[in-house]
C-alpha cells in the first residue's frame, strides 16, 4: 500500500496483516480523493475505522491540517502509529485507539468538528449505518464538510439523513463510496 499523491507520494505505508482489515484499493481511494479534492487543504480530518490510517495520512499528504484517527484493534493502532512515524507526521495526527463510537461520540462532547471524515467500517454489519447517524448525532462534520463512506454494495443508503445529502455515489465491484456533504 502506497500514499497515491501530494508530499508523500509514492511512499509506502503498512497495512495490519489481520483478516478482518479490509484495505481500500490504491485506486479507489484515488478516485475518492480526485473527487473531494478541492476539499482537503487545510481541512481538519477525521478517519473512523482506520486500518492503515491510509485515508487520513493520503489526506495529510494532500494537504489537510491534521487529522484524528479512530481504531479499536491494538494490533492496528500499532501499525498506525508506525506509519505516522515514518512519514513525520507525529504533530499532525491523534490516535483515539477505541471503539469508533464512544470516540465519534467524546469529539461531540469535546465540540470537535471536521471539515472531511472518512469511514470505512466492517462490512455487512450495519456499521456504516450507524456511523452515518452518530456523525449526525454528534454534529462533528462542519457545515459545507464531506463525509466518505465506503461500504458493500448491499448496503442502501437515504439521499438525506440528518443534516447531510448525499452529493454522489460510486461504485467499485462490491465496494460502493457514498459522498454526503452537510448542509450550510
Amino acid at each position: 500500500m502506497r500514499i497515491i499523491g501530494g508530499k508523500f507520494r509514492g511512499r509506502k505505508i503498512k497495512q495490519p496483516e489481520l483478516e478482518t482489515v479490509r484495505p481500500t484499493k490504491d485506486r479507489i481511494r484515488e478516485a475518492v480523493f480526485n473527487i473531494i479534492a478541492e476539499k482537503v487543504p487545510g481541512a481538519s480530518v477525521l478517519d473512523v475505522f482506520s486500518g492503515s490510517g491510509a485515508y487520513g495520512l493520503e489526506a495529510l499528504s494532500r494537504g489537510a491540517e491534521k487529522a484524528v484517527l479512530i481504531e479499536k484493534d491494538k494490533r492496528c493502532c500499532k501499525v498506525i502509529m508506525e506509519n505516522v512515524s515514518s512519514l513525520g507526521l507525529e504533530d499532525r495526527v491523534r490516535l483515539m485507539c477505541g471503539d469508533a463510537f464512544s470516540s465519534m461520540e467524546e469529539l461531540g462532547q469535546n465540540k470537535e468538528r471536521f471539515g472531511l471524515i472518512f469511514s470505512d467500517p466492517p462490512y455487512s454489519k450495519d456499521m456504516a449505518k450507524k456511523t452515518l447517524n452518530s456523525i449526525n448525532h454528534y454534529d462533528i462534520l462542519i457545515a459545507s464538510g464531506l463525509l466518505v463512506i465506503e461500504h458493500h454494495k448491499g448496503e442502501e443508503f437515504p439521499a438525506a439523513e440528518g443534516g447531510v445529502f448525499m452529493l454522489k455515489q460510486k461504485f467499485y465491484k462490491d465496494t460502493v463510496i457514498s459522498i454526503y456533504q452537510k448542509n450550510d
